[in-house]
């Protein structure tokens, strides 16, 4: 059984909900990983986390969190999903400090398009590469990353989707691979009750930095 580093509890996955976020990049994530956490209870939780407990989307569709940034600080993998919203939270000095935060502890972070722009100004993907949304390149402050990627890429603790255009959903793919990264034992239970193969795999050229 998967659990967190200490044992103790099961694995956390905080997946980050401000307000403008994608509805694609955030439950596409959300709804793979709840899939994973439902057939397997105790081994991995999913909360929606934000900065306010109650947001619109950039669609317009109002939800609410399950937990607010602490939740960050308990989580051993954080998804970053991006959205028209992307460009304001990433002044939000309160979300950014979670994100730098929870980098600076170790915790795995995945980001999903413009959620790279959050990441970047976040100071956690300084001399890493990472992978943006390709209209976004622009609006990634220079010296904030190493470089600026396309696909599917991982860099360390850093993982990262955006820039390319495939058959397959981005969010899908990145949370597929942190199911990978924390529980691959349930990759293909996940596939196969979703009827979803994932079209992107972490590029291997990009692994190996702490």
């Amino acid at each position: 059984m998967m659990r967190s580093a200490d044992g103790a509890h099961p694995a956390r996955i905080a997946v980050l909900a401000y307000p403008g976020v994608n509805e694609l990049d955030l439950f596409g994530a959300y709804a793979v990983l709840a899939k994973a956490a439902s057939v397997a209870p105790g081994e991995l939780e999913v909360l929606l986390a934000g900065p306010v407990p109650h947001l619109s989307t950039s669609g317009g569709v109002p939800i609410g969190v399950a937990a607010d940034l602490r939740y960050f600080t308990a989580a051993d993998a954080v998804v970053i999903p991006g959205g028209r919203g992307a460009a304001d939270a990433a002044l939000d000095e309160e979300l950014l400090a979670a994100v730098r935060d929870a980098s600076a502890a170790g915790t795995p972070v995945y980001g999903v398009c413009s959620g790279a722009l959050l990441i970047a100004a976040a100071g956690a993907a300084r001399g890493r590469t990472i992978a943006v949304h390709h209209a976004k390149r622009g609006a990634i402050a220079p010296g904030s990353v190493g470089v600026v990627a396309a696909g599917l890429v991982r860099d360390g603790r850093l993982c990262t989707v955006g820039g390319d255009h495939r058959t397959s959903v981005k969010s899908v793919d990145l949370a597929f691979q942190l199911i990978d990264d924390l529980v691959p034992h349930l990759v293909a239970t996940v596939s196969e009750g979703m009827e979803i193969v994932p079209g992107r795999i972490a590029r291997p050229e990009l692994r190996g930095s702490p």
